[in-house]
Formats: structure tokens, sequence, C-alpha cells
């Protein structure tokens, strides 16, 4: 077996042309038998060549091929000593496809030629031709390692093979991504803040070039940072946002049919933060009382704190006054001020933990505040005072520094102040007075910083009583409910004339008095007294609203639930009279009249005891009598007795016992 590679051979033909030219023929003297094969490394071709179309025996010499495409003519190979007819050549070759994919294998041979992948027949055109034969063949190939392998046959007279294997590239035909790259690594230098992701070349025929995608950790969205154009090498060299985050980046193969195939591992870079935090918004101060000024502005993210800087007047030489720690609603107050300075600029920047600043705010001017006030308004009057209102009129003390004014009011005899106006104007009516009830009025000025000036002197108006005037609603509303009779009272306003009062009753509080509602009564004092009120209804709710005698009804009183109560007992009586006799004490009372509504009364229980401090519960009760005079005969001569009297209704009430008295029986005078 001769082993060489394909160079020497092509120089050894060409030493052996020379010889012949000297009339001296040598052929190549062969390898022993022993030797290796040449190693080929793929995708380069092993060649193998035979005396013979079988390919048997030892090869005569075996070299390393780029490409197969030979044309002998009518000869054997160059630098190899074969038959010129009938020898043979077989290559060879075992590579990674990647992820395979459909590919072309075509072969054009005189003579015969034969193809394999991975030993199975793909082209047989095996025999002795006179002319060029030629056949291409679409085969898919598994993505991997596969071996190829073709056989050439030269037969008889001219001798040339070509064979060539292409993936299909067209999109309806290639429908294989390549598969994700692998050996990728990164990199990243703190200085330039430049990462350098790598990665080993992919084994695909078909691919295009790879795409490098990065994304936020924590994030699933990545960003494609090579744009459009492929990168044809493996190596990314790129600026992440230097925010001191950790970034992940990943590679994806591209294939000439524009398939994009599934991302590498991510590989992560922690990037040094350089990225200073948005300018803070929404800057805004205002004076305060006490010589201040605050300061407030929309929270920054990423900020660990802010600079608060200050200007003076119209100065552009800021200095910065204080620090102030991040918050969700920062603010800051100033209160090292200068009285003499007018007014003082200010700006704010932030600061995240890494210490990057941020631009300056867009910078406010906050102005000494106002402290004085107007001049008071002159010549404050009562020009009208009707049923509609009571119309005020005034002049401005200060016109120029006085943007509104506040009208107040307080009735006449109350130091009750209430401000029932602000205007522009010099003149206002007050349609909110009770009608009927005299009121004073007096006016102060504000300027546009809200100082008010001193008020006026009062002057008195009161809004005249009309046809369309409201009563002021019922107050004081009170009452009982005893038994069943109810007794209701209440105070009526003392401004305008009513003619009635409608009562209302509810379950409920409030009382509804609506126009759509009914009356429960109706009555022309401030009272009502209802007899015999059901059970049911002893736990209503009552509410009174006055009617003038032009129908204008009042707003309603307060919601009122009586507090029920049994009838009260029959008052104590008196024991006016009470004397000692043989065998008998004898007493009198008053008789006790039954409240107006009350239970009657029904007679008298006398309780008699024999030690003074006499008690319902320590003294004997006697039988009820229904006289005011009672005899008691039980009793023994010489003892003394103390008595009390109650009287009793008809409902089972008790009286409270009358005063208590004594008495003492003792016999007659038996020497008389």
């Amino acid at each position: 077996m001769y082993v060489d590679t394909r160079t020497t051979l092509r120089a050894a033909a060409a030493a052996t042309a020379l010889l012949m030219t000297t009339g001296t023929v040598y052929a190549l003297a062969a390898t022993p038998a022993s030797a290796a094969a040449a190693a080929c490394t793929s995708p380069q071709w092993q060649a193998q060549f035979f005396a013979n179309t079988t390919f048997s025996g030892t090869p005569a010499a075996t070299v390393c091929d780029a490409a197969i495409s030979e044309n002998y003519g009518t000869g054997d190979p160059a630098g190899v000593t074969l038959p010129h007819d009938n020898f043979g050549v077989r290559w060879s070759l075992t590579r990674d496809f990647g992820s395979g994919g459909p590919f072309a294998l075509t072969a054009e041979a005189l003579d015969g030629i034969r193809v394999y992948v991975d030993g199975v027949r793909q082209i047989d055109l095996w025999q002795d031709v006179t002319t060029v034969q030629k056949k291409t063949v679409n085969v898919t190939i598994p993505k991997g390692t596969h071996t190829l392998r073709v056989d050439y046959a030269a037969f008889t007279g001219s001798a040339s093979v070509n064979f060539t294997y292409a993936p299909r590239t067209s999109p309806e035909v290639d429908t294989t991504p390549p598969l994700a790259p692998t050996g990728t690594s990164t990199t990243y230098d703190t200085t330039t803040r430049r990462a350098t992701v790598t990665w080993s070349r992919n084994a695909e025929m078909d691919l295009a070039g790879y795409r490098v995608f990065r994304r936020l950790k924590g994030t699933s969205t990545y960003i494609n940072v090579t744009g459009a154009t492929h990168l044809t090498g493996t190596t990314y060299i790129g600026v992440p946002p230097a925010t001191g985050e950790v970034w992940y980046y990943e590679v994806r193969a591209v294939d000439k049919a524009g398939r994009e195939g599934p991302g590498s591992i991510d590989m992560p870079v922690t990037t040094v933060d350089a990225t200073p935090p948005a300018a803070p918004t929404g800057l805004a101060g205002s004076p305060e009382s006490g010589g201040a000024n605050s300061l407030t502005w929309q929270a920054v993210a990423d900020a660990a704190k802010y600079e608060v800087y200050r200007a003076a007047g119209d100065s552009r030489d800021y200095t910065r006054i204080a620090t102030v720690e991040a918050v969700a609603t920062p603010a800051y107050t100033d209160a090292t001020l200068d009285p003499a300075v007018t007014s003082y600029k200010y700006t704010v920047k932030a600061v995240d933990a890494a210490g990057n600043a941020s631009p300056y705010a867009t910078h406010i001017t906050i102005a000494a505040p106002d402290t004085t006030p107007p001049l008071p308004p002159t010549e404050l009057a009562i020009t009208v005072e009707d049923d509609k209102g009571v119309t005020l009129a005034w002049q401005s003390g200060a016109a120029a520094d006085t943007k509104t004014y506040n009208v107040y009011r307080a009735p006449e005899d109350l130091d009750v102040e209430t401000k029932v106006g602000t205007t522009e104007g010099l003149t206002l009516q007050d349609t909110t007075g009770q009608s009927g009830q005299r009121f004073r009025y007096r006016v102060a000025a504000v300027d546009a910083a809200g100082n008010e000036s001193a008020r006026t002197d009062w002057v008195f108006g009161k809004r005249a009583v009309g046809p369309e005037s409201v009563p002021t609603a019922p107050q004081e509303l009170t009452g009982t409910l005893t038994g069943g009779r109810l007794n209701l009272n209440w105070t009526a306003g003392p401004y305008v004339p009513v003619t009635e009062y409608r009562v209302y009753k509810s379950e409920t509080s409030p009382v509804p008095t609506g126009t759509d509602v009914e009356p429960y009564r109706v009555t022309q004092t401030p009272t009502l007294t209802v007899d015999d009120i059901p059970a049911d209804e002893w736990d209503h709710f009552y509410a009174v609203v006055a009617v003038t005698q032009y129908g204008v009804a009042s707003p309603a009183s307060g919601s009122f639930k009586p507090v029920y109560q049994a009838h009260q007992p029959p008052a104590a009586t008196r024991i006016y009279d009470v004397s000692g006799h043989d065998g008998m004490v004898w007493f009198v009372w008053d008789h006790v009249e039954a409240d107006e509504g009350a239970p009657a009364i029904t007679g008298y229980r006398v309780y008699r005891a024999t030690e003074p401090g006499v008690t319902k519960e320590n003294a004997t009760a006697l039988p009820v009598t229904t006289d005011n005079e009672f005899r008691d005969t039980e009793v023994t001569n010489g003892t003394t007795y103390y008595y009390a009297v109650a009287a009793v209704d008809a409902a089972g009430g008790e009286a409270p016992l009358s005063a208590e008295v004594s008495a003492t029986p003792k016999a007659a005078d038996a020497t008389r």
C-alpha cells in the first residue's frame, strides 16, 4: 500500500514525467502493506486507490482530498501506478452535520459511481459509459455525525469523476433550525464596561451566522444586541447598561433558510453601576409661617438620597444645604433663611447607592411671604332689607392691594360669628339669614397672599318676613308615653309666624316628613296629646314640621322617641287624726285623687307595726278599705302601735306610705 497526500502524489507525478522524457521509466516504490492509512482531518476525504474496480486487496495509495473532482483522461491517477483501465478509487469522510437537514448529493462520472450515506446506497451509476453520466438525489441527514462514501470505477477509455454534497437552504425545504451554540463563555471588563461573549462554531453546513441576545436578570424579555446583521465569527463584544445589575447573554445560530435555532445556555455578566438616576421632577415649594420654605418633589427610582441646593435672590451660585434620605414622599424644610433676602431659588438632584448623581431638577423660586394685611373696607352700610335677604355695600380701603372681601355675620344677641360669603365686588346679598331675625354684619379685605385686614364696625340688618319665608324647625321636642297616653311638647321658632304643626310618626329614625308623606296628626299649638296608643307603637319615633299661613314648611325637628313608662302609682296620703281607746286605735286620713288618665283610686291599705320605722316590708298589711278612716280592734291595751297608709289604684299600683303615726289603746278608768 502506498500512503501519501495528494500534494506528494502531484509532485511525484511531475518527477515521473521528467524521468520519462529522459527515456527511463520509473515506477513509484510501493509502501509496505503494514503502513497506516493517511489520517485526514474532517471534512477532508480519505482517497484509496485500487488496481481493480472491486476495491479488493491492499490500496495502492491512500491520500487526503479536499474535494472529489478528478479528470484522469485516458491514463491512471498521477503519482500512483495503476492500470490505465479498470482501476478504482474509494473516497470516504466522517463529519458532524450539526442539526442535519435536507441535502443534495450530486454525482458526475465517466465511468461508474456509487454514493453511500452511513452505508446506505443513495446513487448507483455503476457502468462503463462513453459520456459523462450525472445524477442528483435529495436526502435528509439526521443531526450528528455521519459517514459519506463514494466508490468510483474507471472501466475503459477516458475517466473523470466529480461529487458534491450541499445543504438545501430554501425556506420551504429546510425546516430544520440549527442547534444551540455550545462552548459559550463571557468576561466583563469593569474598566471599559465591555462584555465579551465567545462560543464554538456550529457544525451545520448551512449556517448563515449568529445572533446575540441579552436580558436583565429577573425578566424573561430578550433584546437582540447584534441587530439584523448576523455575526459570522464566534465572538461578540458589547457594552451592557452599567446599572450594577446582572445581565444574561445567550447566542442563537441562524441558517441560510432564515431559521433561528434555540439559545445557548445563559451566561451572566455583573455590571458596574455607573448609571445615574433620573432627575427629580415635580419640585414645588412654598413659604411657611415662622420664616421657613417648604419643598416637596416626586420620588426617583434607584435614589438612595437627595441633595438640596439653594441660591439667594438672582444669584446663580448654588450651595448644597441638605442631604435627604430617600423616602416615599421626599420633602425638606429650609429654616435657615436670611430675613434680608426676598427670594430663594432651589433645585434637587438624586444620588444612588453607588454614588451616581442625577441631573438637577428644574429650579423653582420661593419669594418671601407677604405678611402685611390690606387696609379695611370703609363706608359699610345696609342698602336693602327685603324677604330675599340683606344687601350690604362698602368702599375699598386699598383697591390695589385687595383681591377679595370676606363678609361676616352674627346674631344680634350672640357672639357666634360666621363667614357668610366671599366676593371680589363691593356688595353682597346675604340670602341665608333666617327671615325675621336681626343680625350684625361686618366686612374684611383679603390680599393675594391671604392676609386679612381688620374688620369693619358692625352694621345691623334683618331679612324681612314674606310669603316665601321659611320658619325655623321646631326645637326641644320632648314627651312622655305613660301607659297608652302620649304627650309631646316642642318650642316654636320666634321669627316666622306659623299656623299649624304637622306631626309625623315612623318605626325608624329619621322620621320621613316629605311632601308625599301623610302627617300623623296636625295641631295649632306646640303640644300634642294622644290617648290609647297601641302597645305595638310604643317604640315609634316622632318629628314635627312648622307650617306658615302660606303653606311654607320648616325643616323637620330632630326625630324623637318617647320613653315608655307605666302609670305612676297614686300620691301619698296624710293621716291627720289618730287616737287610742279601750281595745281600739282609731285614725283618719286625706282622700287621694287619681291623676288625669291614671287608674282610679280603689282603696287604702293600712300597715301596722309595734316598733317605730314602719315600712311595707317590716309591718303587717291589714285588709284594704275603701273608706278614709280605720278602727283597729286587734290591739292590746297598753301597747303602742305605729301606723302608715298607702292608696291603691285600679291597676294594682300602690302609693308610697304616708307619714308614720302612733297610738296606745288603754282601758277605761275603773274608778270613774
